[in-house]
C-alpha cells in the first residue's frame, strides 16, 4: 500500500471537489483583500452621476428663481477704464421663454366677457384675460354708445354695458 494521497480531489470545508464553492460560502478573492477595480469604477462612476445631477438641479433653480425676479436695471454709462467693453443687456432675452409674466385669469375680466358676449360684441373665448379680442369688445361697446374710444373699462362704459344688457341694443338680431 501507498502512502502516497491525491491530493487532486480533497476538498476542504470551503469548497466541493474540484474547487467550487459550497453553497452559502464564498471563495476566497484572488489578488488579496482589497475591492475588486468593477467595484470602485462603480462607485466612481455613481458618484460622479450624483454630483452631476446635484448641479443640474442647483442650476435648474437658480435659473427659475432668477427669471422671476427682475434685473437691476442696466447703466447708461460706458466704463471709463474699458472703453473698448461692450456693454451687455440688463436681462438676457431667452427666445424659448416667453419675457412677458404669465397672465392669471380674473373672474371680473371673465363675467365681463360674458356679458360682451351676450351683446355680440365679443366672440372669443370666455378665459378671464383681458386679450386683444376683449379690448376690442370694449371699444366697439364705446363706438356704439358715444365714448371715447379707449378699450378700457370706465365707469361711463360700465354703466353704457349695464344699461345695453337691461334694455338691449341693435347688435342683439331684434332683441332691442
Amino acid at each position: 500500500m501507498s502512502t502516497q494521497f491525491d491530493t487532486q480531489h480533497t476538498h476542504t470545508d470551503d469548497t466541493h471537489a474540484y474547487g467550487q464553492p459550497t453553497a452559502g460560502r464564498r471563495a476566497p478573492r484572488h489578488g488579496g483583500n482589497g475591492p475588486s477595480g468593477y467595484r470602485i469604477a462603480a462607485i466612481v462612476i455613481g458618484t460622479v452621476i450624483a454630483a452631476a445631477l446635484i448641479v443640474l438641479a442647483a442650476v435648474g433653480l437658480t435659473h427659475i428663481t432668477s427669471t422671476s425676479t427682475p434685473a437691476p436695471a442696466a447703466s447708461t454709462s460706458v466704463p471709463a477704464a474699458n472703453p473698448a467693453q461692450p456693454t451687455s443687456p440688463a436681462q438676457n432675452v431667452n427666445p424659448a421663454q416667453p419675457t412677458t409674466p404669465a397672465v392669471t385669469p380674473s373672474a371680473s375680466v371673465k363675467k365681463l366677457q360674458q356679458e360682451l358676449g351676450q351683446l355680440n360684441y365679443y366672440e372669443g373665448p370666455v378665459d378671464g384675460i383681458m386679450g386683444p379680442q376683449t379690448t376690442a369688445a370694449i371699444t366697439d361697446l364705446q363706438r356704439q354708445a358715444g365714448l371715447p374710444q379707449t378699450g378700457t373699462m370706465n365707469a361711463a362704459t360700465q354703466k353704457a354695458l349695464d344699461n345695453y344688457l337691461a334694455h338691449g341694443n341693435n347688435q342683439m338680431g331684434g332683441n332691442s
